[in-house]
């Protein structure tokens, strides 16, 4: 499916203007309204192609594609169902299921940080090792370094030698400071003295018993001084795993709550949409897909189409 995006005065006017430049068979997918007032609707005009050069044809194809990108059955089935219900054949099949499947997953909130506060926002990122927790932290840190925020990062992982190898790269070219904190203690003390920064960016070791009670303990502090919502915990999920080991996750980080879910390594993968799956049944909204190493580039925030891409092409575009 190919994705337009057409500016308006306002919705009706960007609706009658997409009607104009694409014709009436362009679909709607999301609207948005612009910061000056003005609207921007996207809108997908059907492929003649699929995403591996095959015409899909008929609602078989759409089960075929799903099943490819890691769908489960259940999914499938009811993808199907709801796009048959639809009335659309041929591309517009394709066309159909990308709205459903593109609207079937919650989208996280991006973190709020305000400038000139007290404290500064705690964002911690928690997960099995080695499903790239360091690397999203420091793809984050470059973003909001680079929008102007000032930044301090912190690793709970201060037993294994070289942990923080990477963050120290990163943290000078950022002006950014980094601390490593052996426990819970530690780690408030660094938040405590980190007041002139915009947000803190914790990466945790991997070890669920140790990050658990270092987490929960930072949080019983904010909610001492009423600022519960000074912490967002983020669950970061392969998209290589299965769904067993996905839900061991789920299990053992339960107690800190976690936000939403990062799901990273999507680069090494075609079948994306078992971690798409999973994340919503778990209910953990999306926060950022990470498709990549490279720091300054491959950190995304989940979208309606990027989602369909993922589901139906087994990629981000």
């Amino acid at each position: 499916m190919q994705i337009h995006r057409v500016r308006g005065r306002d919705l009706a006017d960007a609706l009658s203007r997409a009607r104009k430049l694409h014709g009436e068979s362009a679909l709607v997918l999301t609207h948005e309204r612009m910061p000056d007032g003005a609207t921007t609707v996207a809108v997908g005009l059907a492929s003649a192609k699929m995403p591996e050069k095959q015409d899909l044809a008929s609602l078989p194809d759409v089960e075929r594609v799903l099943r490819r990108t890691g769908c489960s059955d259940e999914l499938i089935a009811s993808t199907v169902e709801r796009v048959a219900g639809t009335g659309a054949r041929g591309a517009y099949a394709f066309d159909a299921a990308a709205r459903l499947l593109g609207e079937s997953v919650t989208i996280a909130p991006s973190p709020k940080l305000s400038k000139n506060v007290a404290r500064p926002l705690v964002l911690a990122f928690v997960g099995a090792a080695g499903v790239g927790k360091t690397t999203t932290l420091a793809k984050l840190a470059v973003r909001l370094t680079r929008a102007g925020r000032r930044v301090g990062l912190v690793t709970l992982d201060a037993q294994r030698p070289g942990a923080s190898a990477l963050l120290a790269s990163i943290a000078a070219p950022l002006q950014a400071s980094l601390d490593i904190a052996s426990n819970a203690s530690e780690l408030a003390r660094v938040i405590d003295r980190s007041r002139s920064r915009d947000a803190v960016l914790v990466d945790t070791s991997g070890a669920p018993a140790s990050d658990v009670l270092a987490l929960r303990e930072l949080a019983a502090v904010f909610e001492a001084e009423r600022r519960a919502d000074a912490m967002t915990t983020y669950l970061v999920l392969a998209a290589t795993a299965g769904r067993t080991a996905m839900g061991e996750m789920v299990h053992a980080f339960a107690d800190v709550r976690p936000r939403g879910a990062v799901i990273t390594k999507l680069d090494e993968t075609r079948a994306p949409a078992t971690a798409l799956e999973f994340s919503t049944r778990a209910q953990l909204p999306l926060a950022f897909l990470c498709d990549g190493r490279e720091l300054g580039a491959h950190l995304h925030r989940p979208e309606v189409e990027r989602i369909a891409d993922l589901f139906l092409r087994g990629r981000l575009a």
